[in-house]
């Protein structure tokens, strides 16, 4: 079975293969972007370069971003502890075209890396595409091209509206279509079953579980609303790694793979108390998130504080200590937990080895 570290290491090999440039992580705390509290995509470094205002010296990359969804519009935070794949601090696998190659370039190698490098079986493989709306065709590009450069189950591929497959900056700014490939994990593995049928993109379906988007940046949308095609086209992708771990090391949730084991262990021997993988396994799960999500924003230079970004941290730290008072921890217990999560993730992210005093 591959560790998550050569699993990391395999999709940035993959694509400097392809001649894509390795881009360090961004911080996740974004100084110079007013408008975000935290990094919540992978392209959030890259945003002058689809506004048109900044340039790269390269025209492909690819990278692992830190992430943190725990404000606004993306906030994931009372998914956490109660499902299997929700976090507020998550890595997103991504690589990048700055108005070098598109579409065909993407689905293809997204198709070859899942399939050909990391096996996933292609029949458990759906795709989704822009069903078309509001003044903007279907992607009928993106979609032939799933059933003619990959051999997925036309069947499998299927059209969604604006919600799921069309991906825009702001009300203002550079948008297109996007197209996921998401993966079925089999009957009996959404507890939500017997309430729903099981299906793609279905709100609290845990079978069919998103793993990777393909954004494809194509229009300028201006502010009356209209759309224009931009001159260079780009590429943005993301792919969990959280998902794409637990589902190349066999595991239902991305809570039992070594990125989080370790850490629930550490929960566990703290607190004298056993984790369990079911409802009775939350306060750990919350626990091991949170302090996952507070080691690295305070590592990038966030503190907890009253307002803003520090008032987020402050609520994720005082979650995280309500959860452990009911596993009998009254003291405090979570700056214990900052050395084991700098051994899990010390090595990809090595800014976080040089402030483990700091962070505690």
């Amino acid at each position: 079975m591959k560790n998550s570290k050569q699993i990391r290491q395999e999709f940035i090999t993959f694509f400097e293969d392809r001649g894509h440039r390795f881009v360090r992580s961004a911080p996740v705390v974004p100084n110079d972007d007013p408008t975000l509290l935290f990094s919540n995509s992978g392209m959030a470094q890259f945003k002058d370069v689809f506004l048109g205002t900044g340039v790269r010296e390269y025209n492909r990359a690819a990278n692992s971003q830190k992430c943190i969804r725990a404000s606004g519009k993306h906030n994931d935070l009372e998914d956490v502890g109660h499902d299997n794949y929700h976090h507020t601090f998550f890595e997103m696998l991504g690589n990048w075209s700055f108005g070098d190659y598109f579409k065909k370039e993407a689905i293809g190698w997204a198709w070859e890396l899942l399939t050909d490098v990391w096996g996933l079986p292609k029949d458990k493989l759906w795709a989704t595409v822009y069903e078309g709306g509001e003044g903007v065709e279907a992607d009928e590009d993106a979609e032939n091209l799933w059933r003619s450069i990959t051999d997925i189950n036309p069947q499998q591929v299927l059209r969604f509206d604006k919600t799921d497959n069309f991906w825009e900056m702001g009300e203002v700014g550079p948008c297109g279509p996007c197209s996921e490939l998401h993966i079925d994990l089999g009957e009996g593995t959404c507890p939500l079953s017997e309430e729903h049928n099981c299906s793609v993109n279905l709100e609290g379906c845990w079978r069919f579980v998103e793993l990777w988007n393909l954004v494809f940046i194509q229009y300028f949308r201006d502010q009356t609303g209209e759309l224009t095609e931009l001159p260079n086209k780009h590429v943005d992708t993301g792919a969990g790694f959280e998902r794409v771990v637990a589902y190349l090391q066999g595991k239902d949730s991305n809570y039992d793979t070594d990125l989080f084991t370790p850490i629930l262990d550490e929960i566990s021997s703290l607190s004298g108390v056993a984790y369990q993988s079911d409802e009775q396994g939350m306060a750990h799960r919350v626990i091991a998130d949170h302090a996952r999500m507070l080691t690295f924003s305070i590592s990038d230079g966030a503190i907890p504080s009253n307002d803003g970004r520090g008032y987020v941290l402050r609520r994720i730290l005082r979650r995280a200590a309500r959860y452990g008072r009911n596993l009998g921890m009254n003291d405090a217990f979570l700056y214990k937990l900052v050395p084991i999560v700098v051994a899990v993730m010390g090595e990809a992210y090595p800014e976080l080895n040089e402030r483990v005093a700091y962070i505690q």
